[in-house]
């Protein structure tokens, strides 16, 4: 008996009806609504115990004691290094006024969008709801975030993150639709974005490179032996987009340009480049190790607010550190080029996460050798790879699947877990200092700032502090800052000669420093030694600029005029 449609012995296939393409898609779209609300209640679970945390470290100069912000006007668009975070602070400084509360809520709002661009960005990519709520997830509530979150300061990366992310998905939407009035629309939006990316924050320099490997994976084909595929995907990549590289080419370098020319690093100006050790080749092994660092820290993170002193520059190729870190870091971008053939969307994620760390993998060096806030933006890459590898696990069997989102779903309790408890390290200056010197004892910065916290409650304690900073080689502003702190605890404890050290030592670098002469009329006034107070004492006079400054002359002048008249 023969079949009623289609070839003998086949059955063939039923399109479903209308209705159940509507339902199913009705289904889809509350899922995907249940799970973006999910997404945004966890980062608010996360971080909300960050809430009550002080203004602490760069906070202090950037908002609180920060003029520029005071008020909304364009001067924030051309006087900051980086103006899209400025005018954040000042519309939060207009909302909220100086109460860190307002900050903080605005920088989870602020990851909350940009959890939910990462899930959005990864649905576009693999049509996968499962893949895309585990990526953002990881990005959400993964602790090395922290340092961009819970960190007012580290608004920087969540603003560039979010434009960044935003100019990702308009760009999709043009390459989809170019050729057309929507095509030209999105084109725009994502030029903006771009834009508002970069006066966020540099690493957006990244994006072209970013969106030249997306479509190097998409022009993958398994067709032809693995070099010759990668020749042609490179052609075909550079073709698809050749007016729109050369554009980006250009306003990439525009900005690189005025950033160099605008001091954005101290240790790279339009004439010279400071490379760390000193050259280009020590510079490399260094970087190897500080990418296997970060490598590190996405599987065992170990967040720290600041490194220096912390992570030794390398010197020698010899080094056992070098050999594991190029072992691991080239076995990774290994990976990701030989799962082209196998993997394309995997390939993808690890090739953008270097990506993403390119523009601070000191081609152009920069005065912070690694922080935990660079793998801002990267943990997306990582949260789509671990995304996917779960996700293939189900394709081996349903068990094996089903164990692997368990040890998921745990690693991702664990680290919601460790950056609520760290949140709690952010909540002033004490306890962010504290628990930076204790996992850096050998950071000057750590030493000085903890001592800071002590100065006026526990003296001795700072004293000792200071001294041991100073032990640590310290660059030269964290010296001078430790004398000028060391010269006003020995005045209090009448340690006049001492203090004369320290203070000599600030005017021998700086003869016009304000407080040194401020510190040696003080000390020669209350060793009686008139002829020498007397002219540091005018020399302070004359330098005050400041309120505060003429404030503390007029006192020191008191003090003089009591011990050798007037």
């Amino acid at each position: 008996m023969k079949s009623s449609g289609g070839a003998r012995g086949k059955v063939p296939k039923r399109t479903p009806s209308k209705q159940t393409q509507q339902f199913a898609s009705l289904l889809l779209s509350e899922s995907q609504l249940i799970a973006m609300v999910c997404l945004v209640i966890v980062v608010f679970i996360c971080y909300v115990n960050s809430l009550g945390n002080e203004f602490v470290f760069d906070d202090n100069y950037l908002v609180v004691r920060n003029p520029e912000i005071e008020s909304l006007n364009l001067s924030l668009l051309w006087n900051s290094y980086r103006p899209m975070r400025n005018v954040s602070y000042a519309l939060d400084l207009a909302l909220w006024g100086k109460k860190a509360f307002g900050f903080h809520l605005t920088n989870i709002v602020l990851h909350a969008a940009n959890v939910l661009l990462v899930f959005g960005l990864v649905r576009r990519f693999t049509k996968d709801l499962m893949v895309a709520t585990l990526a953002a997830l990881i990005f959400a509530v993964h602790p090395m975030q922290t340092d961009a979150v819970t960190y007012i300061s580290g608004r920087r990366d969540l603003l560039f993150g979010f434009f960044y992310l935003l100019a990702m998905h308009a760009y999709l939407s043009y390459d989809r639709t170019r050729w057309s009035i929507r095509g030209a629309i999105y084109f725009t939006l994502f030029l903006v974005s771009w834009g508002l990316s970069l006066l966020s924050k540099e690493m957006a320099l990244s994006l072209p490179i970013l969106i030249f490997v997306w479509q190097y994976s998409v022009a993958w084909d398994r067709g032809t032996s693995w070099w010759r595929q990668s020749l042609t995907a490179g052609r075909l990549a550079l073709a698809r987009e050749k007016w729109l590289w050369l554009l980006l080419f250009v306003g990439a370098l525009a900005f690189a340009y005025r950033g160099l020319a605008r001091g954005g690093s101290t240790r790279a100006t339009l004439s010279r480049l400071e490379y760390w050790g000193g050259s280009f080749y020590l510079n490399f092994l260094t970087v190897i190790r500080v990418h296997a660092w970060y490598l590190k820290q996405l599987l065992f993170p170990t967040p720290i607010a600041q490194y220096l002193g912390a992570f030794d520059v390398s010197t020698t190729i010899f080094d056992w550190s070098f050999a594991v870190s190029l072992l691991v870091v080239g076995s990774a971008i290994g990976a990701g080029l030989l799962l082209l053939n196998r993997q394309r969307l995997m390939a993808f994620a690890i090739l953008a996460y270097f990506v993403l760390l390119l523009p601070v993998s000191h081609i152009i060096p920069h005065h912070e050798l690694l922080a935990d806030h660079y793998l801002y933006l990267p943990m997306m890459a990582f949260g789509l790879l671990v995304a996917l590898v779960v996700r293939r696990l189900t394709d081996v069997s349903d068990v094996v699947g089903k164990v692997g989102y368990l040890i998921v779903a745990a690693a991702v309790i664990a680290l919601a877990v460790t950056t609520i408890l760290h949140n709690r390290t952010w909540k002033n200056e004490r306890t962010l200092w504290t628990a930076n010197y204790k996992a850096v004892p050998n950071s000057p910065r750590a030493a000085l700032n903890l001592g800071d916290t002590y100065q006026n409650s526990e003296p001795e304690k700072a004293e000792v502090l200071f001294k041991r900073a100073l032990l640590l080689n310290p660059p030269p502003y964290i010296r001078r800052t430790l004398h000028d702190r060391l010269a006003v605890i020995l005045i209090k404890q009448g340690k006049y000669s001492e203090a004369e050290y320290f203070v000599s030592d600030l005017l021998s670098r700086s003869p016009n420093d304000f407080f040194a002469n401020l510190w040696s009329s003080q000390i020669f006034t209350y060793k009686k030694d008139c002829e020498k107070a007397r002219p540091a004492l005018i020399q302070a006079q004359s330098l005050a600029t400041q309120p505060r400054e003429r404030i503390k002359v007029d006192t020191t002048r008191q003090q003089f005029e009591k011990q050798c008249g007037k």
